[in-house]
């Protein structure tokens, strides 16, 4: 029994932040992903996706260091702003750069997943990624807390959709 009690206290102080880091990922990952489709669209952008999507794997794998290559400047930036004393511009650039990178990373993805998916260690970690995700979304689907969230973050949504369709700009 007295076992137990820490462990529901864990749960009770790490299921909050799960569900809001699922949440936001989920979100995230989506949108970025939709704006990076919209983004390949332009032509030029269209031309490189094209080069980029014929890659054969090996390229294909290496390509998915460019987004953190690209981001770590950034990222040096930031800290170095937090480090003297400027945290809100540090932490602004930062979360820009984490924004930046995911959406760079997701399109790559996105891209190169047909050729990635003839590797077979790439295959071996993505399926078990793949399971790591769905139980962990198994796990966060039977927690009342989770669903409670979710119908919240549903209807936020569907209520900001309605303000903006009948012409209400969010506030802001």
């Amino acid at each position: 029994m007295i076992e137990k009690k820490p462990r529901r206290l864990w749960t009770i102080v790490l299921v909050p932040f799960a569900v809001a880091l699922m949440l936001l990922e989920e979100y995230l990952w989506r949108e970025l992903k939709a704006l990076m489709a919209r983004i390949g669209r332009l032509p030029l952008v269209a031309r490189l996706e094209a080069h980029i999507a014929a890659l054969p794997p090996l390229w294909a794998a290496a390509l998915f260091v460019v987004p953190g290559a690209l981001m770590l400047p950034f990222k040096l930036t930031a800290i170095w702003a937090m480090a003297h004393g400027h945290v809100v511009w540090g932490v602004l650039v930062l979360l820009t750069a984490k924004l930046t990178g995911t959406a760079l990373f997701a399109r790559l993805y996105t891209l190169c997943r047909p050729a990635l998916m003839t590797v077979g260690w790439f295959v071996k970690l993505h399926d078990a990624l793949t399971r790591a995700k769905t139980w962990a979304h198994a796990k966060l689907e039977s927690w009342v807390m989770w669903r409670m969230a979710r119908r919240a973050m549903s209807r936020l949504r569907q209520r900001i959709v309605d303000l903006w369709s009948a012409g209400v700009p969010p506030a802001g």
